[in-house]
């Protein structure tokens, strides 16, 4: 007598447990269209209980690897994250893996998703670029089962995970230093988002330079950038002897310096006559504009090989190599000039 072989569990056994279509079990799996989270964790509560595989699983459960590696960034049309991907791609290329990209915008339900195909393993890992302060601890409880590397940018409740990043603080020292050794003693700096590391390290390193430096809010993007400028430029114009408009500018990446740059020059300011400006990251748009834009760059070829190098041996099961910050470069280029005479004409 020969005994019959357990059934393997069927996504239709996952749908029925779960109280859902099959439909929505397969977009939980595949993560193409939005579930809530609510929903998903009900399938993902089935597909533990069940002890589901799903067929791509199944395919690649005698290497026990996907050879699948996941990013997640916040906007890949910004040009830094854009250029961040590559780098991961080519780097995951040449150990014979693939990357599954998500361009996050701040939306948690994208990363949910992700997290999805971490949790059913449809990926082998994960690396995560924060674009925006996380209220949650979803990443670090999946980081507890799961290898997952933190690429740019450090993320709260998250210190025990690798996390390869510039040196930023050094950044903005450097901006510091060239704007002081230029003779500019009036500056103001322009932040990234409240809360996120780098922005505030940017600001911080500058601060060593420039303590009583104007600090405006920012977000990195350049309608922010424009909209504080066009402020700013408004309080010169209104208390010039009281609040002078700074000679120079620091914006804490490089797409926030272009809106400083198109709002100076919306109410007739010059770059560097009038206003120096300085930006981070060195984008390739940074050294095509006129001016040509002084910044800080980032060596972000060599941020997204250390990742993936990192998250590979995660998923090894080696302990990674620690990763010092990654060292940064001031490029001096034509947005910065010494500052302008006190008598010289200003629109402002």
């Amino acid at each position: 007598m020969t005994s019959e072989r357990p059934r393997s569990a069927t996504i239709k056994d996952v749908a029925r447990v779960a109280q859902v279509s099959m439909t929505t079990v397969s977009h939980a799996l595949s993560a193409k269209r939005p579930v809530n989270a609510e929903t998903a964790e009900r399938i993902q509560a089935a597909i533990e209980a069940l002890g589901y595989v799903p067929h791509s699983a199944a395919r690649t459960l005698q290497a026990g690897k996907t050879f699948m590696l996941g990013l997640v960034v916040p906007d890949v049309s910004d040009p830094f994250f854009g250029r961040l991907a590559v780098a991961v791609e080519r780097a995951a290329d040449e150990n014979d893996y693939g990357v599954v990209l998500s361009s996050s915008n701040g939306a948690p339900a994208r990363d949910a998703r992700y997290f999805n195909l971490l949790r059913s393993r449809s990926i082998d890992g994960l690396i995560y670029v924060a674009g925006a302060l996380r209220r949650d601890n979803q990443l670090a409880e999946l980081a507890l089962s799961f290898p997952i590397v933190l690429a740019d940018e450090w993320v709260e409740g998250l210190d025990g995970i690798p996390l390869i990043a510039s040196d930023n603080r050094a950044g903005g020292r450097l901006v510091g230093e060239h704007l002081r050794a230029l003779g500019h003693t009036s500056v103001a700096v322009l932040a990234g988002p409240r809360g996120l590391r780098s922005a505030e390290e940017r600001v911080a390193g500058f601060q060593e330079v420039f303590p009583d430096t104007e600090v405006l809010a920012g977000d990195f993007s350049e309608e922010t950038a424009f909209k504080r400028t066009t402020e700013l430029v408004a309080a010169g114009h209104e208390a010039a002897t009281r609040h002078p408009l700074p000679t120079a500018i620091f914006a804490s990446n490089d797409l926030a310096a272009f809106g400083v740059i198109d709002a100076l020059a919306a109410v007739g300011l010059t770059v560097p006559r009038d206003v120096s400006v300085v930006g981070f990251d060195d984008v390739a748009l940074a050294r095509r504009i006129t001016p040509a834009l002084t910044t800080v760059r980032q060596a972000v070829d060599e941020i997204g090989r250390q990742a993936t190098q990192t998250l590979l041996e995660l998923v090894a099961g080696d302990a990674p190599s620690p990763v010092p910050p990654c060292p940064v470069e001031l490029v001096p280029r034509a947005s910065t000039a010494p500052p302008r005479a006190p008598d010289a004409a200003s629109p402002v």
